[in-house]
């Protein structure tokens, strides 16, 4: 990760960035964008608050947390927070986390908050970054109190165009996890395993889909290993390894940090990877492994997010495709290997663009 630091010059009260970085230490997928958040708002100002919920010590160095930082912990800092932004010195920088916001109902309070640190921040001259995110479930006021904040901000990106139209329009970027870093991994040839890693808590693919994930390995040569990115996927992962022949990498008890290394490790020597989890085919990508969403009824969530930088038709709804159909699409899926790795690259060089802007954004809010 880069650190840009910045130094406090004489005669001034220090300036100070604000991050919210919650998340369940259990997900490497919510530590990989949390912890790109934390890359775009270190070195914005000379002081760093961050707002991490009820996340566990394993959680701050997971994310490479900083030891300097101010650390706020539990909803009760929350008014904490709020008095630090309000008695922050002047143009403050307030950086919400990235990934997916729930706005079913329930949840207008907590955007009735959102929208005050908003409001408290722009009032004080400063800066608000929203880095992308995608809407879930949204419903009033919740939606609406969203879409108002939002452009209140001076960035405020979404990863998929439904999300955009929900807050009544925006910019588009790639999702944030694409910022964390292209791995050239195995020669082509060299690959050898195709990676499988499915969420726990929905439905067995079933017998066809087992079928032909067999199939397509024999057929290629492949050796099928399914891996754990979420803790609470353990069980499903065993049981795909036993229905497919192939073998598992189980978390246990390793750290999350080893546990993601020994996961890109995995995802290098990969041709294919198929899950339903956005950010297990993120960093699968990102290694040069072609990414595959085969799975029953799949939500709309990971092809609208891969279709904003240009990777269209990477899923399919296995509960309407035979075995020889699904087992035809990930043949040929294979063949896309270039194109993964350019439209990857390019969302690369998009975030890091991104960055730079917000950067320039905020110096001249202080200039």
């Amino acid at each position: 990760m880069r650190r840009r630091g910045t130094t406090a010059r004489p005669g001034r009260r220090p300036s100070r960035t604000f991050v919210s970085l919650t998340g369940p230490a259990g997900n490497i997928g919510d530590a990989l964008i949390r912890r790109a958040t934390l890359e775009w708002a270190t070195g914005t100002s000379d002081e760093l608050v961050a707002y991490v919920g009820d996340a566990p010590d394993a959680w701050l160095a997971q994310l490479g947390l900083p030891s300097d930082a101010i650390v706020l912990r539990s909803k009760r800092s929350v008014p904490r927070w709020l008095w630090m932004i309000l008695t922050a010195p002047a143009r403050p920088v307030l950086v919400f986390e990235a990934g997916e916001v729930p706005l079913d109902r329930g949840n207008g309070l907590r955007e009735l908050v959102f929208l005050a640190e908003t409001v408290l921040v722009r009032v004080r001259r400063g800066v608000v970054v929203r880095p992308p995110r995608g809407i879930r479930a949204p419903s009033n006021p919740s939606a609406r109190l969203h879409a108002w904040a939002a452009r209140l901000s001076q960035v405020a990106l979404w990863r998929d165009a439904a999300s955009a139209a929900i807050a009544g329009g925006g910019r588009l970027a790639p999702d944030i996890g694409f910022n964390a870093g292209v791995r050239p991994g195995r020669a082509w040839d060299e690959r050898d395993e195709l990676v499988v890693s499915l969420r726990g808590a929905r439905p067995h693919p079933g017998d066809a889909w087992v079928e032909a994930v067999r199939s397509l390995a024999s057929s290629e040569g492949l050796h099928i290993r399914t891996v754990v990115q979420v803790r609470e996927d353990e069980d499903r992962a065993r049981e795909l390894a036993d229905a497919l022949g192939g073998d598992v990498d189980p978390w246990g008890q390793t750290d999350a940090v080893t546990q993601e290394a020994r996961l890109r490790d995995r995802y290098d020597a990969a041709r294919l990877v198929i899950s339903d989890r956005m950010h297990v085919l993120v960093l699968g990508a990102l290694s040069g492994a072609v990414p595959v969403e085969a799975v029953p009824r799949p939500t709309r969530k990971i092809a609208e997010a891969f279709d904003t930088i240009g990777l269209h038709d990477i899923t399919v709804d296995t509960s309407t495709a035979g075995a020889d159909t699904l087992q035809g699409f990930l043949a040929r899926t294979l063949d896309r290997k270039a194109e993964v790795d350019e439209r990857v690259r390019a969302a690369e060089r998009a975030l890091g663009g991104v960055e730079d802007e917000l950067r320039a954004t905020i110096r001249a809010a202080r200039a």
